[in-house]
């Protein structure tokens, strides 16, 4: 079936309407109905201020780089009309998010209607553009989100192009070169999705090879290997003391293993595979790499080059990724090809014939996105005095305090794997709380011996029945649904995904936000499209009344999504005028009543009321959108004299926080009382002890 140029334009419409009624509602329906989070207007207030020519800073006295540089850019010309008018940017921005969102909709009812069908596609276009959760968290905030999933579905969208036509036209140097252009712009979009870009460039270059899904899986396993062995051998939290030793194992077991996975004819076609051999194979490659890493992490340590690694971490990684190995190679093996007449290759005599390719189109790709990447380090190192964003370091150095008032690390298993529903580690929402609730609904059923082991493994374990449920279904149909799988793109994002998660937790990272997690959301809306297909095709083939039933039933269910939307919209964003004086933040007339313009303001956080308080400065003291130096001096314990050297004579927060790490009671002594605010207190911040 093909796909309906209607359908797109129908979808067009319909959201455009609604974000148009919401882009010229009432004003003061925008800071407190729409744009509500603060980390949104970090990126306003910078963006003005660029526009302004006072350069990238939030208070325009410290230079900052905390935040994601394309969103950024995408900003600075929305927000140099805040000169004229502070709301009429933030109505420009919702209907640019809008537009965001339908692209990446119709991108995924592409994607889908291509490879899977059209209904399906068009099922989850609409549940996109119209979710709750989706635009709540991704696009009504107003962050980098947005333009991140666009260039997520666009890439995964080139990649199926590619895929398509490569057996009808060569790949050349100047395709994988815009495909790394795309990877660029979609790292840029979000920083961390560097990891996604990363795979993928495997996916492009060994894309006639069984490698491109292999590999992935692979790199993920031996990453997921490491960490296990030190989580079990130390648990948490007394894992984040030695998180170092755990990253440079994960960084010598991948430099070391994947060769050698390799030259051990791992990463033969399935359909070549005889499973003894292949066991044996598994086995031999990884006594092999697991005796080089003891080898090389032995050496280090004696060196002082790395710490020392526990001998049991060392044991208990290597059976871990040969159980991993195993799995990897099972599911492959099930899912092969029978109709391919394919002959196993010799890895040494393979390598010789295609290391030229293979250099030369890595060269490409990653010479693009690394070059990017390193220009825009440089560049940082240059302008901010750091090579990396602000926000992240501060937020990793947040972990190394047993208390702060940001939150600890992840403190289970589930969330060390961002498994936790409706918690900051949970990567895989909606699906994982739909997940949770059959866990829970199924646990009514169980027996009193089964409730009583523990709520994490029994969570883990229905996880992996899930899994294998899910495997199921695709041998059942695995010569289409397994090509629709490789097409379309489950691989590299299934893999990014996890090393996106593993890099974040792996060092204790605090207070993660749920729109972090976008390769995640776009592989659960393709996942669910292909259950979502299989389960139409397998139920429905044989009754014409049913599928035309079915397709009744799914145009049904996008206009009840619709509506159900158009109505929180018109409910949220109002036309009816607020009365008369009402501030855009309440806190504002309180700020203005007790300080005088010109003055500068300590604000934990501080991103609205920085956006719209008037003929005042706020100063950032959390760093997240503040200085380097700014960085250096709160870790040094001299935050207050650095702010006070600045003009900084106020602070408005709550007096118990400034006394918790990360603060650690920096500025005791040195706060007076000016008026109260609830919950927080407007303090006058004296000079330093002489």
């Amino acid at each position: 079936m093909k796909r309906s140029h209607w359908f797109e334009i129908l979808l067009i419409i319909a959201v455009l309407a609604i974000q148009l009624y919401a882009a010229f509602s009432e004003a003061h329906n925008f800071p407190n109905n729409w744009f509500i989070r603060d980390d949104a207007y970090y990126y306003f207030k910078v963006a003005e201020n660029i526009g302004l020519g006072h350069g990238s800073t939030f208070d325009g006295i410290n230079p900052t780089n905390g935040y994601h540089p394309l969103w950024m850019l995408i900003c600075i010309p929305i927000f140099t009309l805040a000169r004229f008018d502070l709301i009429l940017p933030l109505r420009v921005l919702l209907i640019v998010m809008s537009l965001f969102s339908i692209a990446t909709a119709i991108l995924l009812y592409r994607l889908i209607s291509d490879i899977l069908s059209p209904p399906v596609g068009m099922l989850i276009a609409v549940y996109w553009v119209f979710n709750f959760y989706i635009q709540d968290t991704f696009y009504n905030l107003g962050l980098e989100s947005g333009i991140a999933l666009f260039f997520i579905a666009l890439l995964i969208y080139m990649l199926c192009q590619l895929e398509r036509n490569k057996n009808k036209i060569a790949v050349s140097w100047r395709q994988v070169a815009w495909l790394s252009l795309i990877a660029a712009l979609t790292m840029f979009s979000r920083l961390d999705l560097v990891f996604c870009a990363l795979i993928i460039g495997i996916w492009i270059v060994f894309r006639n090879e069984p490698m491109r899904y292999l590999m992935p899986l692979d790199i993920s396993a031996v990453i997921a290997a490491a960490l296990l062995a030190f989580l079990m051998r130390l648990g948490l939290p007394k894992y984040y003391e030695s998180s170092n030793a755990a990253l440079d194992m994960i960084f010598i077991g991948l430099v070391v293993k994947i060769p050698i996975f390799f030259f051990m004819s791992l990463y033969q076609q399935p359909a070549t595979w005889k499973p003894l051999e292949m066991l044996k194979n598994i086995f031999l490659a990884v006594i092999m790499s697991s005796a080089a890493v003891v080898i090389l992490t032995s050496v280090g340590s004696a060196l002082n080059i790395f710490p020392s690694i526990p001998r049991v971490a060392l044991l208990t990684d290597a059976m871990l990724t040969w159980v991993a190995l195993i799995l990897i190679r099972a599911m492959a093996f099930g899912l092969r090809r029978t109709d391919a007449n394919l002959k196993a290759y010799s890895p040494p005599e393979y390598f010789k014939q295609h290391w030229r390719q293979w250099i030369k189109e890595s060269s490409v790709y990653y010479g693009i996105l690394g070059g990017s990447l390193s220009l825009y380090m440089v560049w940082n190192k240059l302008a901010f005095g750091t090579f990396t964003p602000v926000s992240g370091q501060i937020k990793q150095w947040w972990s190394t305090f047993a208390i702060n008032i940001y939150g600890p690390p992840a403190l289970s298993f589930q969330s060390f794997f961002a498994l936790t529903p409706n918690n900051d580690f949970d990567a895989w929402e909606p699906a994982l709380s739909l997940i949770n609730t059959w866990n829970k609904s199924i646990a009514n059923f169980l027996p009193s011996s089964i409730l009583q082991i523990d709520g994490q493994i029994r969570f883990f374990i229905f996880l992996a029945l899930l899994g294998a449920i899910a495997y199921l279904l695709l041998f059942l149909t695995k010569k289409q649904k397994a090509r629709a799988i490789l097409r379309i793109g489950v691989i590299p994002l299934f893999a990014g995904s996890w090393i996106q998660i593993f890099s974040y937790n792996s060092a204790g990272y605090v207070a993660p936000k749920d729109w972090y997690w976008l390769a995640e959301l776009i592989l659960i809306a393709i996942l669910v499209a292909i259950f979502l297909d299989m389960a139409f095709k397998f139920f429905l083939r044989k009754s014409r009344t049913a599928y035309f039933g079915a397709r009744l039933l799914g145009g049904l269910l996008c206009i009840f999504w619709t509506m159900q939307y158009y109505q929180n919209v018109i409910s949220q964003m109002t036309h009816q005028p607020a009365p008369s004086n009402t501030p855009y933040i309440s806190q504002i007339p309180f700020l203005e009543t007790n300080t005088k313009p010109g003055d500068l303001i300590g604000i934990s956080g501080g991103g609205n009321i920085g956006y719209f308080l008037p003929d005042r400065t706020v100063i950032n003291m959390d760093g997240l959108i503040n200085s380097y130096p700014y960085y250096l001096a709160m870790k040094m314990r001299l935050g207050p004299d650095y702010l006070y050297k600045e003009g900084m004579r106020y602070i408005f927060a709550n007096p118990d926080m400034l006394k918790a790490p990360p603060y650690g009671g920096q500025y005791a002594g040195r706060l007076t009382i000016v008026a109260d605010y609830g919950d927080k207190d407007l303090l006058k911040l004296s000079a330093p002890n002489p």
